[in-house]
Parts: structure tokens; C-alpha cells; sequence
């Protein structure tokens, strides 16, 4: 999804497995008839996406995409922020979303185990959605821990005091727990953790 508020003045690119569907949630609740709100997959009730141009922009779309749409003028005046995400539990999260979503594992192939996963490598490092050329797009990437701490004020700055994060959006993906963070192995953690080496080297988080 990408949510673009002229009226804000901001775009939040959203990411895997980093709360986006719920910040977009309580976002569009705020924001302005006239924004880009992307569609969301499985849809929400209380979700309205409009303004996207018949797909033009599209969820999880990147800010290089998102650049070259509304030209680097305006692009480059707007605040731009994401959301990351400690990498062994971005890691726990994906994995239960490919094994327990009926939109991502309708028929139940998806039958790795968690050592299986981390041994594929297939991890969910998409730092590309908010960098071009190794250089951040975005003037902000807040921490998924500290979510309720940093955004709203952040919001505030922008015009939109007193933002409060009620969405719990794909929760459930999370049921039945597969594997907990202390179940996972010192291998598994430093497989993970060199994956996600270029994004916490770009970010200057979690390194």
C-alpha cells in the first residue's frame, strides 16, 4: 500500500511485515478525501481506498515508483517515512504469515518448518521499497517496537494531533504459534541477522 496526503504533506511507503495495513488503517481515518490510498488485501471494512489512479499506484509499492508518479519536484517536498522491524522477529512474523494465511497459503503447501525457512534463506528484506542506489528515500524510519511512541508525534508535526494506533490488522496470523523467539537457535539468529546486514547498515538500526 502507499498512503500519499497532499494535505499533510506526506507519503508512508509500507512494508512487510512492519504493522503498515494497521497504520494505513487509522492514517486514512484522518486524512483527506482527496489522498491516494491504495487497496489492501484481504479487504477491511474500515479501509477506503480511492484516489489511486485504476492501479497506477498499488500496495507495497516503492518510493522509486511513487517518485516517478508524482515527479521529483513534489516528491522531493514531501516527508516520506516506513517502519522497520528487529530482523529474527520480522523473520517469526513472515513465516507464520506464509504458513498460517489463508490469502498467502490457501491450500496449505506451505508446510516448512521453522529451521526449513530459515535454511531457504527467502527472508523478508525489502529495504528497497524506501532507498535507491543504497541512499534512503524516506526522512523517517521508526522502529515496529516503538511504534506507539514515535508516530504520533511525528503526526502531530504534520497536522494531524492526537493519532492514536487501534488497528490490529492480520493479527491473527500469528495463531497458532509456530515458534517463539527464544526457540530460535544462535545459527538461526546469525542467518538472519547477516541477511539483513545491508538494511541495518543503511538504516542504523538493529546493527
Amino acid at each position: 500500500m502507499a498512503i500519499v496526503s497532499f494535505l499533510y504533506n506526506f507519503v508512508f511507503i509500507k512494508k512487510t511485515k512492519t504493522a503498515g495495513t494497521s497504520i494505513e488503517i487509522d492514517l486514512d481515518a484522518r486524512i483527506e478525501q482527496e489522498a491516494i490510498v491504495t487497496p489492501i488485501l484481504p479487504v477491511v471494512a474500515r479501509h477506503r481506498p480511492r484516489n489511486h489512479s485504476d492501479g497506477r499506484f498499488y500496495d507495497h509499492m516503492p518510493a522509486t515508483q511513487i517518485r516517478k508518479l508524482l515527479g521529483q519536484h513534489r516528491f522531493s517536498r514531501m516527508i516520506l517515512f516506513c517502519v522497520e522491524r528487529e530482523p529474527v522477529d520480522k523473520c517469526i512474523s513472515h513465516f507464520h504469515m506464509l504458513r498460517n494465511s489463508q490469502l498467502h497459503n490457501p491450500d496449505g503447501h506451505y508446510n516448512l518448518d521453522w529451521e526449513s525457512y530459515c535454511r531457504a534463506a527467502r527472508f523478508p528484506i525489502d529495504h528497497a521499497k524506501y532507498s535507491d542506489d543504497d541512499k534512503l528515500l524516506v526522512n523517517h524510519v521508526l522502529r515496529y517496537e516503538r511504534l506507539g511512541i514515535d508516530l504520533p508525534p511525528l503526526m502531530a508535526e504534520l497536522g494531524l494531533p492526537d493519532l492514536r494506533l487501534t488497528a490490529r490488522a492480520k493479527s491473527d496470523y500469528r495463531y497458532p504459534e509456530l515458534v517463539r523467539p527464544d526457540q530460535v537457535t544462535e545459527d538461526q539468529r546469525a542467518t538472519i541477522l547477516a541477511a539483513f546486514a545491508d538494511t541495518c547498515r543503511l538504516t542504523g538500526l538493529y546493527c
